[in-house]
């Protein structure tokens, strides 16, 4: 799965006479059609792996993680706070497709449009995709002031939007996962009707779309033959989701995997609910179980690492050897830690750990897989490790989506 690669919009500033909402391109050179100046955004939504960052590696994203429903798009003044320009869309969208392009067509301000190139202002632009009411419980709209998207939260009141309250085992139908980017202080080039987002070199700037939240994935498996596994239980420990974080990343905070972007003062849930809904009564059972632990697979290719196995896992599941939980959760600062509940057989009931191997690796748009299997009258808990590119037991880490 490959979260880094989220849509990437491709933005420039040019003219024609179509509205903000998505509506077909209309000829600039109409005379009818010239008091309109439009933002063209072009939008493109890979979905392979892309290896942004070769120290961790990148993984592809599963059927609908990477899925776009809905769009919005702000352009304010970077020192003005203006709003300048505002799109929509709820149409269904070709970022989500095999051929993931689309042209975005924002109008945009007349009077900052007519403005010469060197006293115009600067600008800042937001980008927010399946950010809705159902999955986030958070409302967005074309009247909201720059201020309110940076102080925006993906947070836990009444609902608990990818807590560990009402856990999110899958993808929100016709909702998708969210995603936000941002560019703040461009400058825009070129003279109406045609203007550019400029990205410092005469080329067009590229805002990227980065998924808010994280992937935890639990997989299980035990050997042909050998005796039952039930998994009666789940948990994070105490306070390790915050109970809000900032919907768009702060200014001067990159994406990386030990940046998050939290609203450390809101605390942290000090719920322990169990997050599966049911015991899983039927694990999945194969030959050699340990074959799936991180580091058995493509281990003499680690640059290759984190996508081989990713796909090993999904196959597995696939096919019956596997039987794996995904939740989608808020990112966290925490060293996550957390148990699992299992009984062997008609056993007593033992209960097993799994801890990270740093603070900050839960951050936006990761995965971290917890893979467990049954050896010797026990389950054996292996977590992917990215860095140093080795399987050892009871050793953490996680990697990109």
């Amino acid at each position: 799965m490959n979260w880094l690669l989220m849509p990437l919009l491709l933005l420039c500033l040019s003219a024609c006479s179509s509205s903000g909402d998505g509506d077909d391109y209309v000829d600039p050179t109409n005379p009818n059609n010239a008091s309109k100046t439009k933002l063209y955004i072009y939008v493109y939504a890979p979905q392979d792996a892309q290896s942004s960052r070769a120290y961790d590696g990148d993984v592809d994203p599963i059927t609908n993680e990477s899925s776009v429903y809905s769009l919005q798009i702000w352009a304010f003044g970077h020192d003005s706070h203006n709003l300048l320009g505002y799109y929509a869309s709820s149409q269904p969208s070709t970022l989500s497709t095999a051929n993931p392009y689309e042209l975005i067509q924002m109008t945009i301000d007349e009077t900052y449009a007519e403005t010469e190139e060197a006293s115009r202002e600067n600008v800042d632009v937001y980008v927010a995709a399946n950010v809705e009411n159902s999955n986030c419980n958070v409302e967005l709209d074309e009247k909201m002031t720059q201020e309110q998207l940076e102080a925006a939260l993906l947070q836990k009141t009444t609902a608990d939007p990818f807590g560990v309250t009402s856990p999110v085992s899958i993808v929100p139908a016709n909702v998708g996962l969210p995603m936000t980017g941002v560019v703040r202080d461009l400058s825009v080039t070129g003279s109406a009707p045609v203007l550019r987002l400029d990205n410092g070199s005469g080329g067009i700037a590229t805002v990227y779309l980065v998924r808010t939240i994280s992937k935890l994935r639990f997989a299980f498996s035990r050997k042909t033959g050998g005796e039952t596994l039930t998994i009666n239980s789940i948990k994070l420990n105490t306070e390790m989701l915050p109970i809000a974080e900032y919907l768009f990343m702060t200014a001067g905070a990159p994406y990386n995997r030990h940046t998050c972007h939290i609203k450390t003062e809101s605390g942290y849930d000090a719920t322990t609910p169990n997050l599966l809904s049911a015991p899983l009564t039927e694990i999945a059972e194969n030959e050699d179980p340990v074959i799936y632990a991180w580091g058995y697979y493509d281990e003499d290719s680690p640059e290759a690492a984190p996508q081989a196995y990713e796909a090993r896992i999904e196959t597995a599941a696939a096919s019956g050897n596997l039987t794996q939980r995904y939740f989608y959760m808020r990112e966290s600062d925490k060293l996550l830690r957390g148990e699992i509940k299992y009984q062997i057989g008609n056993d007593e009931e033992q209960t097993t750990t799994f801890t990270m191997v740093d603070a900050g690796g839960f951050s936006r748009n990761h995965v971290w897989t917890i893979y467990s299997y049954l050896a010797e009258a026990k389950l054996k808990v292996i977590v992917a490790e990215i860095a140093p590119w080795r399987q050892t037991e009871q050793s953490y880490e996680f990697y990109n989506w």
